[in-house]
């Protein structure tokens, strides 16, 4: 007697393992037909953003010059001293991009607009955000036509008087 349920305690542990093994072999090969499916869909369907990005057509914006060469186009930031109107000679408009509370941001952010628009940006501390300002123009106008300009290459700015 005590040799028969030792052999079967064994059998039907054996037939657990089996048992448990043959559900992970389903599972592991259903695994594999899903991703496999998902792949095979991802592949025929239209291509994300990601894989344009991932085959290198990522997008560039291409700017003309006037936009990267403002000083040359607009004549110098700074007004000149013998201006005959003293109210148009104090008068100095920038384009803010944005404003934003942390600095490491600021930064990452500065050099994402410096490479798109080829200003120089500036970083403005003004409690409590660090503002992104690039240009200089003596009239609002010039200022409008770049901001203008910049939104067509969907790069958002606003004109700021500085002075």
């Amino acid at each position: 007697m005590p040799g028969v349920l030792p052999g079967i305690s064994v059998s039907i542990a054996q037939d657990s393992v089996q048992g448990n093994f043959s559900i992970i072999m389903a599972m592991k090969s259903l695994y594999v037909l899903i991703v496999g499916m998902a792949f095979s869909m991802a592949l025929a369907g239209d291509p994300t953003d990601m894989d344009s990005l991932f085959r290198g057509n990522e997008y560039s914006p291409e700017l003309d010059a006037t936009l990267r060469n403002t000083s040359a186009a607009q004549g110098p930031a700074v007004p000149a001293k013998n201006s005959a109107d003293k109210k148009a000679s104090n008068e100095l408009y920038v384009l803010q991009f944005e404003a934003v509370g942390d600095f490491d941001a600021a930064q990452r952010r500065r050099a994402e607009l410096s490479a798109s628009t080829g200003y120089a940006i500036q970083v403005v501390f003004d409690a409590p955000f660090y503002k992104l300002r690039a240009g200089g123009w003596n009239n609002k106008k010039a200022a409008d036509d770049k901001a203008r300009e910049l939104s067509a290459y969907n790069i958002s700015a606003f004109v700021v008087k500085v002075r």
